[in-house]
């Protein structure tokens, strides 16, 4: 039997095929910069409908001990983050403040798993109304969300609507930095898809190296020399 696709390969996909092709060798490098890890942190820290401020202040500084345990982070990136976050708390809390309701009570890092779909993931929070919630660090769109991030929702609406026995109709993604929590209604066609791309990546894991897609970052990516090196080598046997 394969193992299940996590919603994180389907993510993978949507920025390029070939990021899951890597990462199904072992050769994709992984990288969450310190202010990534350190904003996720903080977001799932806060427990409480009053004193945002406070709760964040007193997360920073437990953070700063316990952040160097368990990544593996430079410790001039750390502080570097650390000082730069100190700076945003007071704009975090004003923005959180009409969220509240949206992010507690939670479950945070939920396994989810399902046999019969062939998905898991892990979710970064099970907010109220049992609504997947998922954490970005970078800029929203204008409007609405990241097709990525939409269609990751749905993959996790499908395995928590297993698992629940119900039909989820929201998810949300949260912007932590800017105090921004965006709901979005999620679609059938967008479930469809998933499905549709888990087969896509079971052929990948299978060991069916995808063709670039036009139009793909290459310059960005940090797995440029990686994808350059395996092309190479397959075109030696085709």
């Amino acid at each position: 039997m394969r193992p299940a696709v996590r919603i994180s390969d389907i993510g993978l996909y949507l920025r390029c095929p070939r990021l899951v092709y890597l990462d199904s060798l072992g050769k994709l490098p992984r990288y969450s910069s310190a202010k990534q890890i350190l904003m996720r942190s903080l977001a799932l820290s806060l427990l409480q409908k009053e004193d945002l401020e406070g709760q964040l202040k007193e997360a920073l500084q437990r953070l700063r001990v316990e952040l160097p345990l368990v990544y593996d982070l430079e410790g001039g990136e750390l502080e570097a983050a650390l000082k730069e976050v100190d700076g945003e708390i007071g704009s975090m809390a004003v923005g959180l403040i009409g969220q509240m309701e949206h992010l507690i009570p939670f479950e945070a890092d939920v396994e989810l798993y399902s046999e019969r779909l062939g998905l898991s993931g892990r979710l970064d929070r099970l907010a109220p109304g049992k609504t997947p919630s998922i954490i970005r660090t970078g800029r929203p769109p204008e409007n609405g969300i990241w097709k990525r991030d939409r269609l990751m929702l749905a993959g996790y609406s499908l395995l928590l609507g297993e698992r629940e026995r119900a039909k989820v109709e929201w998810g949300q993604v949260e912007y932590p930095g800017l105090g921004m929590v965006r709901k979005v209604a999620i679609r059938s066609t967008d479930k469809a898809r998933v499905l549709r791309l888990r087969d896509r990546i079971c052929l990948i894991k299978d060991g069916q190296l995808p063709d670039r897609p036009e139009g793909s970052p290459c310059q960005s990516c940090q797995a440029q020399q990686q994808c350059e090196m395996r092309h190479s080598l397959a075109s030696r046997f085709f």
